[in-house]
């Protein structure tokens, strides 16, 4: 039997994934080499990026969140941060979405008060923003959510001829559920379907949550030859979280290619830690033979020539 696990890309975007890191912006001007380290993207963290917090209405709970600069002590440049709330979501299609606070129908971000609002983050600190949420007392049963940023905001965007400036723009992000009971979790596989790419075989299951909380499914797959000899096995792994009364539809890919013939795929699946395997077989994979191309013929013919005899 073949395993073939550590060749899955499943595109699991985990807390770190949820969490927003990018380049925005970035200017510089020729000078000297004396300046301060610009932080590279990976000296700045927060953390934790992810927090899944069980309160009753009408109760309040304070929580940390940490900003951490991790590049040497005098070497980092300082960075000036702005921290604002947005919502969140998962798309069908797997992909994590921002939207403006208080935009959602499930959003917490008039939840939630924080401080400070801006901070200059130093290298070789821990920066704390303390975030209380407040839950209202008729607040539906159910996950809600929010978002904290992080985004810096240069000091001057002016060049200075005497020295070197660089601007590195960026965002954090911590994304927030409050559950608030009695919380209910109903994965369901709605369909499954496969097919052969070029890297190797992309299976797509389409996870339904009826529930009104978020549900981590584990999943593994099998691919049986047609004697029913098992070909591919990977380990369990689990999925991007679905979300309350929603489902997704996002492919898993084993980078391995097939010798071609017809193959049959068996996807298991379990909506809540150690409870019950669901299990789903997607039609017949037929994976082909690759077409060999055609070397292209010479045409040594000539045409509109004449034989001149002297």
């Amino acid at each position: 039997m073949y395993r073939a696990a550590r060749t899955i890309r499943s595109v699991l975007p985990s807390a770190l994934a949820i969490l927003s890191l990018s380049t925005m912006a970035l200017s510089q001007s020729l000078a000297n080499q004396t300046e301060p380290k610009v932080p590279k993207l990976d000296d700045i963290a927060i953390s934790p990026s992810r927090l899944e917090l069980l309160m009753t209405p009408g109760t309040e709970k304070t929580v940390v969140v940490n900003l951490v600069y991790t590049a040497d002590t005098g070497h980092g440049q300082p960075v000036r941060v702005i921290a604002y709330l947005g919502d969140w979501g998962i798309s069908q299609r797997g992909k994590v979405v921002f939207y403006p606070a208080g935009s959602q129908a499930n959003s917490a971000s008039s939840w939630l008060v924080y401080s400070p609002t801006e901070v200059t983050v130093e290298s070789g600190r821990v920066h704390p923003i303390r975030v209380t949420i407040s839950v209202p007392k008729d607040a539906t049963p159910g996950d809600h959510l929010a978002a904290l940023f992080v985004e810096s905001r240069p000091e001057s965007n002016k060049l200075d001829d005497k020295g070197k400036q660089v601007h590195v723009k960026f965002r954090l992000g911590a994304v927030f559920y409050i559950m608030v009971p009695n919380l209910t979790k109903k994965g369901s596989l709605a369909s499954l379907t496969s097919e052969a790419v070029e890297s190797g075989i992309a299976v797509t299951p389409r996870l339904e949550n009826s529930g009104n909380s978020h549900i981590r499914p584990t999943y593994s797959i099998k691919v049986f030859d047609q004697r029913g000899t098992t070909v591919l096995e990977t380990v369990e792994t689990e999925s991007l979280p679905v979300l309350a009364n929603s489902q997704m539809e996002m492919p898993v890919t084993i980078e391995k290619r097939l010798p071609a013939g017809n193959y049959s795929i068996r996807y298991r699946v379990r909506f809540d830690g150690d409870g019950p395997v669901t299990e789903g077989q997607a039609d017949m994979l037929v994976v082909e033979k690759p077409v060999q191309p055609v070397a292209p013929t010479m045409n040594t013919a000539t045409q509109g020539t004449k034989s001149v005899r002297k």
